[in-house]
């Protein structure tokens, strides 16, 4: 069952946003559960691990980012939207590590159940590892779960995908620059080891001195990336089930 936390210190507000969510706890396997002061919810937090948090942005003389930047210390895995009635956050909501943003306005409910119900639904996605990722090849697009794919590489400005990919093609044109930016986006399974390779961690074999071990084939985690994938793949097996 999916653990959804909502944090509002507007108690009215509160309880209208858990109403809506367990409209379709069901639906999702999920349990929703309210807090009205950010230090509830990190203690709680401290106990147990969340899947979802909807958390406001101001919290009295909070800062919700904040308190999301600390559970995100904690469970690196878990997705956070942020709500606000102010659009002025957008820097500190980058650094918060922010899953989407939703608007705060209780006068227009249906927007707002709409919100929370897309909301959700690309959570659940995300957590049971079957999100989408399109790309293009010969100017058609394809779809592939992101979970399935194994990792990256590429040669000039071909990038070839390891990976359950049924009848679609096995490469397309990028920057692999871009690239990990949009995986990073997506998965926080996805890590690059080199210039040349992005990994998907839930697939790693084993991992020896600079090189990591897939379908038993030895990948190579160059110099400038070394440090950045070993605190990735150090925080992966930390928050893994």
């Amino acid at each position: 069952m999916y653990q959804v936390l909502v944090c509002d210190d507007n108690k009215e507000f509160l309880k209208l946003m858990i109403l809506l969510l367990e409209k379709y706890a069901d639906f999702y396997h999920a349990s929703v559960i309210g807090f009205d002061n950010g230090q509830e919810l990190v203690e709680y937090c401290r106990e147990h691990k969340p899947d979802l948090i909807y958390m406001d942005i101001k919290l009295g003389e909070k800062n919700g980012m904040m308190i999301g930047k600390t559970i995100k210390a904690m469970y690196p895995k878990s997705l956070m939207i942020y709500i606000s009635a102010y659009d002025d956050y957008y820097v500190d909501m980058v650094q918060a590590e922010p899953f989407r943003f939703i608007p705060k306005d209780a006068a227009d409910i249906p927007r707002l159940e709409g919100q929370l119900a897309d909301t959700l639904e690309a959570a659940v996605r995300r957590i049971s590892g079957k999100e989408i990722w399109t790309y293009s090849f010969n100017r058609k697009k394809y779809k592939v779960e992101l979970g399935k794919i194994k990792y990256f590489h590429s040669a000039a400005r071909i990038i070839y995908i390891a990976g359950g990919l049924g009848k679609n093609p096995a490469y397309f044109y990028r920057k692999m620059d871009e690239l990990q930016e949009e995986l990073e986006r997506l998965d926080g399974n996805f890590v690059r080891i080199s210039k040349s390779c992005i990994v998907n961690m839930k697939y790693i074999q084993s991992v020896r001195k600079n090189k990591v071990e897939i379908d038993s084939r030895f990948l190579a985690v160059t110099t400038g990336y070394q440090e950045t994938f070993a605190k990735k793949y150090e925080e992966y097996w930390n928050t893994a089930i």
